[in-house]
């Protein structure tokens, strides 16, 4: 086995390249990691404690945490800073995608300096994440180092589009982005390979006319640190029991996740057996735009949790709703099937479902279709508990945090 040759950057945020890191370290490869900010060993122990651990923020924060020494990680905290403050220096009049490129170019330029410390140690692939890549892929290449891309969601080119066209692809091959995912595209255009997470991306990428010989798809699947925090044993819904059926959304409450759909389904659906639960961001605009979906007595609003709450909220839900029209491969979709729910998605959510084996894929932008399956769950309600039992078992057989590494040591390869 190789030692110690891989960098990785995982950018802002908590990134599943986090963990991508956690189980490179398992393997004995991981020379580096490279992200935004990040809690160190000092903060753990604080922010553990009373009064600190009571926030969600904070618990956010020290849940980045990986199995992999803090010794290893080099911090940008001034771009992740710069990043998340863009939406109220929009307000004040600065350009927030501007801001955000700049974010991008600082973190690159900061990167530099630890791809060559990483490389004078031995390293011999960078795996960035794109838009984070940035001038440092250029130094990465000079030092003969094979550069790996990760994107996360459909191709750049398209993304806006796709939105737009509520998840639809456009009649002819869109003009080159500018800003932010022009940027990322930067990224994906030097790297000598770029991996995807779901077979619907890569059909992006090769909508827009990519090399596919240097694509790979790897499926994310569930972090080792998630499936610990689901509660030992789970109840599923029994045909005696005298109670709702449990639905959950996960994730930002926006048209792009199929909120839309979910809302209308809902309001034309008065059954006094179903009850949603929503668990993720709600911008300004999303609580004008969904005010009916959360006045409705059915419907309960848990605000972000933490990994887990969110845990311990799936375990408790019997389907997970996710009629998304453009991810990447909706992480929330593998914990929700860790947990033991039956899914309802479409195709464009990039998930490992299986159509009548784990739940059901319906059309994008399609509130009717939603509604039979939802009517069908409330009929045949034994159906979907077998459907929730067989995404617990895929996950365990086919979708661990180690079945990632060895595809992803695959691509390395």
């Amino acid at each position: 086995m190789k030692n110690k040759d891989i960098i990785i950057s995982a950018g802002h945020k908590n990134f599943h390249m986090l963990f991508t890191a956690s189980e490179m370290e398992k393997r004995g490869r991981l020379s580096q990691v490279l992200c935004g900010a990040y809690p160190t060993a000092f903060e753990q122990s604080v922010l553990n404690k009373w009064p600190f651990k009571l926030s969600k923020k904070l618990n956010r924060f020290v849940n980045r945490a990986e199995k992999f020494p803090v010794e290893k990680v080099r911090q940008s905290r001034k771009s992740e800073m710069l990043s998340s403050l863009s939406s109220i220096l929009d307000k004040l009049g600065f350009d927030r995608e501007a801001l955000n490129v700049f974010a991008f170019k600082m973190y690159g330029k900061l990167a530099e300096n630890y791809v060559r410390e990483a490389a004078k140690n031995g390293a011999t692939i960078y795996h960035y994440r794109a838009g984070f890549g940035q001038s440092s892929v250029k130094v990465a290449k000079e030092l003969g180092m094979k550069t790996i891309c990760d994107h996360s969601i459909v191709h750049p080119s398209l993304l806006n589009l796709m939105i737009e066209l509520k998840g639809n692809y456009p009649e002819s091959i869109p003009s080159r982005p500018n800003g932010i995912w022009g940027a990322v595209l930067d990224d994906i255009e030097v790297a000598d390979h770029v991996v995807v997470n779901s077979d619907f991306v890569a059909e992006t990428f090769e909508f827009m006319g990519f090399d596919p010989a240097k694509l790979s798809v790897v499926y994310l699947g569930v972090e080792d640190k998630f499936i610990h925090s689901l509660p030992a044993a789970r109840d599923y819904y029994q045909l005696e029991q005298i109670r709702p059926i449990k639905f959950l959304f996960a994730g930002g409450i926006i048209p792009r996740k199929g909120v839309d759909e979910i809302s209308a389904a809902l309001q034309q659906l008065t059954s006094t057996k179903i009850e949603l639960h929503l668990a993720g961001s709600l911008p300004d605009v999303s609580r004008s735009r969904y005010e009916n979906l959360l006045a409705d007595a059915r419907v309960t609003y848990h605000g972000m949790l933490s990994q887990k709450e969110l845990a311990k909220l799936m375990s408790e839900s019997d389907v997970f709703l996710f009629p998304s029209r453009a991810e990447g491969s909706a992480r929330v979709i593998f914990e929700a099937m860790a947990a033991g729910c039956a899914v309802i998605c479409t195709h464009n959510a990039g998930s490992a479902v299986q159509d009548d084996v784990g739940g059901k894929i319906i059309p994008i932008n399609d509130q009717e279709s939603l509604i039979k399956v939802l009517e069908d769950v409330l009929k045949r309600t034994e159906k979907y508990v077998g459907f929730g039992k067989s995404n617990k078992q895929s996950i365990l057989d086919y979708y661990r945090q180690k079945n990632y590494g060895d595809g992803m040591e695959r691509v390395y390869e």
